[in-house]
């Protein structure tokens, strides 16, 4: 640490799932690329790798949190446990995710831990996602400046602050609503309301509020309210237009774009991917996440189309080695498609000239940076904010959808995907959302953000310091 750097540290945390995660290393890289000293990132144990990995010259050092609870990741679920919290109602979907993921205990260990942290860096500003209230709670308890990083489509967070007619989180209803969706969505809202309020999860969220409460936490409810009053700054991955507008967006809202890094990995020059990829001039890239299991029969429709759209087109399939037991024999594949259980950097084979769509899930990620590179999109809409982003791309007109089903009708997603290709209104409107999500700034504008607010912070203590 230099002389400079000192009592200018900035702490980010995250917890391990990649929503969550990814914006945020990118964030860390670019102050690393920047020679940025004294900067500390809070994640689980199995993130070590990923900060740690980072390039550039400046200083990051990984703080553990431990080892990540197993239930919160989705991909330790079992079968019965992942179809009873993905499909369904999705009211009542995300109600019993909660209760599956949300561990009171474990989030008192996790605020007690950041408690410790701060307390050991001393840092002048912290950068943290706005799922992980507990680091939240410990910034208030420190009297730390925070900004919140908003992972989800923005509305998510500010939910409590929208208008009745404004779509209700996790609804997949657009902005403007016939007056059957208008019914939908007061619908949908009192059903996620019934469902949170269920006599059994309201007895444990008072439990923990009262525990809460008692640790002198600020924020006992965990309304996002009262995160957003304290936050210094909020910083959201995409734009307002892309993002359906709310004129209740509180002044310290920043829209900032997807925050992609400025310098990609370099291209290694024994790639073979890379090489498969510049062989083939119209490639329609697949990738859904690390939480969706596609079905047999999704898969069974996926390698149809591959099969059709040949050989004009070649497709790659990102599908996880745990999933490959689907897929026919290596013999009965067709030519053109190749699938890899793990890519290098996604984001390189988004940037290849030579992928002209991608299909995925609708997680607000994979939404935005096919946004970032122009590129149109089929969107299979997943879980929890998946349809949100699924009609925010649509009304952009950069996307198509189909229907998530565990069958899916081969002959609608080659016909989508065939209209993507052809049709070249949906390149025109990516590559127009691509300029405005590139102008608002994106990993660049999110660093200065953070380091204004570092700066100010440390100017602050310092002019503190002298009047005393």
């Amino acid at each position: 640490m230099t002389g400079e750097d000192h009592g200018r540290a900035v702490l980010v945390v995250a917890y391990s799932s990649a929503g969550m995660f990814n914006p945020l290393l990118s964030i860390v890289g670019e102050l690393k690329a920047r020679g940025i000293g004294n900067v500390w990132f809070a994640s689980t144990e199995d993130r070590r790798g990923d900060v740690e990995g980072l390039r550039g010259p400046g200083e990051v050092s990984f703080v553990s949190l431990g080892p990540p609870r197993p239930q919160s990741s989705p991909e330790t679920w079992d079968d019965a446990t992942y179809r009873l919290l993905t499909t369904g109602d999705r009211a009542n979907a995300f109600a019993r995710y909660l209760d599956v993921s949300t561990d009171y205990d474990h989030m008192g260990q996790l605020y007690r831990r950041c408690l410790e942290i701060i307390d050991e860096v001393g840092p002048a500003v912290a950068v943290v996602d706005s799922l992980t209230s507990w680091a939240m709670d410990a910034a208030q308890t420190r009297q730390l400046p925070f900004v919140v990083s908003i992972s989800l489509p923005p509305s998510n967070f500010l939910q409590q602050q929208l208008p009745p007619r404004y779509p209700v989180s996790f609804s997949g209803l657009p902005a403007r609503m016939t007056p059957r969706q208008q019914a939908a969505n007061a619908s949908f809202r009192n059903r996620l309301v019934r469902a949170l309020t269920e006599p059994e999860r309201l007895r444990r969220s008072l439990a923990a509020v009262a525990t809460r409460k008692a640790a002198g936490i600020r924020n006992p409810e965990m309304r996002p309210a009262g995160y957003v009053e304290s936050a210094a700054a909020l910083m959201a991955y995409t734009v307002f237009g892309f993002e359906y507008p709310f004129a209740t967006a509180p002044a310290k809202l920043r829209m900032l774009g997807p925050v992609v890094p400025r310098e990609l990995p370099p291209v290694d020059g024994n790639d073979e991917l890379t090489r498969w990829l510049d062989d083939h001039p119209s490639v329609v890239y697949i990738g859904f996440g690390t939480i969706m299991r596609p079905s047999q029969g999704q898969v069974e429709a996926i390698v149809e189309v591959a099969d059709r759209l040949g050989p004009e087109h070649a497709v790659l399939w990102k599908l996880p080695a745990r999933q490959q037991h689907l897929l026919p024999p290596a013999e009965r594949l067709p030519g053109n498609l190749r699938v890899e259980a793990w890519m290098p950097s996604q984001l390189r084979v988004l940037a290849h000239p030579h992928v002209r769509v991608v299909f995925n899930h609708g997680a607000a990620n994979a939404i935005h940076e096919a946004v970032h590179f122009a590129l149109p999109q089929l969107v299979m809409p997943f879980w929890l904010d998946c349809p949100d982003g699924a009609v925010r791309a649509v009304d952009s007109g950069v996307a198509l959808t189909v229907e998530h089903v565990d069958s899916p009708r081969a002959e609608d997603i080659l016909a989508k995907l065939r209209r993507l290709l052809d049709d070249d209104s949906f390149r025109a409107r990516a590559e127009l959302w691509s300029r405005r999500m590139r102008q608002a700034g994106g990993v660049t504008a999110a660093a200065d953000l953070v380091l204004r607010h570092r700066d100010e912070t440390a100017a602050h203590r310092t002019a503190g310091l002298a009047v005393g």
